[in-house]
């Protein structure tokens, strides 16, 4: 249901309006909306005004932007806790923090740009690493007193390796070997022995080539072949350590001092929220005005908190809704029990506006009844009984998932009382095994008869809607809307009962008389709404007819659920009948779970709410304090 709202006007001190903007913050129930203010008249010598703020709050608001932001960009670096509680409140401690602040995100700066310079070399080392681990028994090959040249490469792929190798022999006349071996991280890498005379022109070839070079640090570069690997752990190991060291100094500040910096933004963007709120309060020379929404329920409560606040000085009045309002009033859905699991169909929607209806209720009555209407067997609904109760239990109360079980239970127990109805148990199984036969028809067979429901089920729908829609005209003090709605609904109505004369004739039912009172409505309505009218009478007969589906939709699954026996039957096994027969009812379930679930919406958000609902309502959304 829609929460009923009041538009509440707030008077005060100019003195206490900052007081006065915490109270409500903390409350959380007050949502501001300057724009109601441009509506105010005042004499010309007290006329409203924006507040200006004075020179000590100026000060105190660039202090506090300024010290937010340096402690939100040393929150940025410093590394989160698990343990987020501070022994210091904030607000005594904000000039002690204004002088530390500095001190902590320079020493953080240093030491992020620190670990980010070691981590670089880190990673590095390691990728050097792997890459001489894997010419390791390349290297082991040589003598340890080669005056041999070693250039360490990565390759491309197979096809590089051989071109290399071409052009390597070519530019030194045979006086290099190159050898591969492929990493942990399966690279192709290469290790190219050569003298140090032609070196420098190998360099330079591999250059043009564009073949990366992999050469160990410079420290490494001059030591014996066979130490250079251990020497490198050595360096990983030392650089390793020295990177933790730093680590270790910035989690300290952290561990120390981000519960304080963090406790101590959640007061300054509480602090600098209320100097941003002042621009939704509006002064005169004495006082300020500050007008918006809050429920109605709270209404007396913050009356009561501002007088024992302010000993009587600020002044809460609650105004009158105006025609002029309506569009501006925010709304806030709130539905118990058994209608709250349903709002996760509304919450496709939009918001409707306050002076519209919540469509909760309405999905809540109706979405579940057309779901067993065309799901209807007892079979399928026990096995969604059983989902449901499943979901329901084991997720948490209000959330998504429990939600869903809650609505699949509702729509488990019409498809139950339907399948009483319609006598079905997994299709014909029920006539076949227990003798069960429709208490009210086989919609199998009695195709006509499901029709005429299905369309009834629609009229009496498409009816409450355009009854709804003419109400709601009449809320929003629109008699002529209304009275239009209204004869579009005669309309409608003496239509239809002239189809079913036609079709079903009664000695109380005419044809004539009732086609006689359309004609004279039409003119009438073409006058009102012009030559529309004729077309959203057709588009209204169109939303009625395409409730045949309950009819279409159910006889398609029940048609499949009776294949699925027979195929079963067909098979002479009676384990692999049952396995034929229970994959094709699992598919046909999963269908009479999703398609009932779609087109029921679809009537609900096309056919029915087009006739009433009025879309696009503001969200309530009050001052709330956000705590840490």
């Amino acid at each position: 249901m829609i929460i009923r709202m009041d538009k509440v006007e707030i008077v005060g001190p100019k003195q206490d309006l900052l007081t006065t903007l915490d109270l409500l913050h903390n409350r959380g129930i007050f949502q501001p909306d300057p724009q109601l203010l441009e509506r105010v008249e005042l004499a010309d010598d007290d006329r409203l005004q924006t507040l200006v703020l004075d020179e000590h709050d100026l000060r105190e608001r660039s202090f506090f932007q300024d010290l937010y932001e340096r402690v939100a960009a040393l929150l940025e670096i410093l590394p989160e806790n698990i343990d987020d509680i501070s022994p210091l409140q904030p607000l005594p401690v904000m000039d002690l923090l204004d002088e530390l602040v500095d001190q902590h995100l320079a020493s953080a700066r240093e030491l992020s740009r620190i670990l980010a310079d070691s981590r670089k070399e880190v990673d590095d080392l390691q990728r050097d690493l792997i890459f001489w681990q894997a010419l390791g028994p390349l290297l082991a090959n040589l003598p340890q007193d080669s005056n041999l040249e070693l250039l360490g490469i990565t390759i491309r792929d197979g096809q590089q390796l051989q071109a290399l190798e071409e052009l390597l022999q070519e530019r030194t006349q045979g006086r290099c070997h190159i050898s591969s071996a492929t990493t942990i991280d399966g690279s192709l890498i290469g290790l190219i022995a050569t003298d140090r005379e032609i070196a420098e022109s190998l360099h330079q070839a591999l250059t043009d080539e564009r073949v990366p070079e992999r050469s160990l640090p410079e420290e490494l570069a001059n030591l014996p072949l066979p130490q250079r690997i251990a020497a490198l752990h050595e360096h990983l190991k030392s650089k390793t350590a020295n990177y933790h060291k730093f680590e270790t100094q910035l989690l300290e500040i952290s561990r120390r001092w981000r519960p304080t910096y963090h406790r101590a933004l959640s007061w300054l963007e509480e602090r600098l929220t209320l100097y941003r709120a002042t621009a939704t309060a509006y002064t005169t020379r004495l006082c300020f005005i500050i007008q918006g929404w809050m429920e109605h329920a709270e209404v007396l409560r913050l009356r009561a908190d501002l007088n024992q606040a302010f000993a009587g000085r600020v002044v809460l009045e609650q105004q009158a809704i105006i025609e002029e309002d309506l569009d501006q009033v925010p709304v806030m859905l709130r539905n118990p029990g058994y209608f709250a699991p349903f709002e996760i169909f509304s919450r496709l929607l939009p918001l409707p506006k306050y002076s519209s209806y919540d469509p909760t209720p309405l999905i809540g009555l109706f979405f579940p009844l057309f779901f067993g209407m065309i799901l209807g067997d007892i079979g399928y609904g026990l096995i969604l009984l059983g989902i449901a109760l499943f979901l329901a239990k084991r997720f948490p109360p209000q959330r998504l998932p429990s939600d869903i079980g809650k609505v699949l239970g509702v729509a488990a127990l019409y498809t139950l009382l339907f399948g009483f109805l319609y006598g079905e148990f997994f299709g014909d199984l029920g006539e076949v095994w227990l003798g069960l036969h429709p208490l009210w028809f086989d919609r199998g067979k009695d195709i006509l008869p499901m029709t005429v429901f299905a369309l009834t089920v629609g009229v009496v729908h498409i009816l409450l809607g355009m009854t709804l829609g003419a109400l709601s005209d009449l809320r929003r003090h629109q008699p002529r809307q209304a009275l239009i709605k209204l004869a579009m609904l005669i309309a409608v109505l003496l239509l239809v009962l002239a189809v079913v004369s036609w079709f079903y004739p009664q000695s109380w039912l005419n044809t004539g008389p009732l086609l006689i009172g359309v004609g004279i409505l039409m003119p009438i309505l073409i006058v009102a709404e012009g030559l529309l009218a004729p077309l959203e009478l057709l588009k209204t007969m169109g939303n009625i007819i395409s409730y045949v589906r309950i009819m279409a939709i159910g006889f398609c699954s029940v048609l499949l659920a009776v294949v699925a026996n027979k195929l079963g039957g067909m098979t002479g096994d009676v384990m692999v009948g049952i396995l034929v027969a229970g994959i094709l009812h699992a598919f046909n379930l999963l269908l009479g779970i999703f398609a009932p679930t779609v087109h029921s919406l679809r009537l609900h958000y096309v056919e029915f709410f087009s006739k009433f609902l009025d879309l696009g309502g503001r969200r309530f959304e009050p001052w709330q304090k956000h705590h840490p």
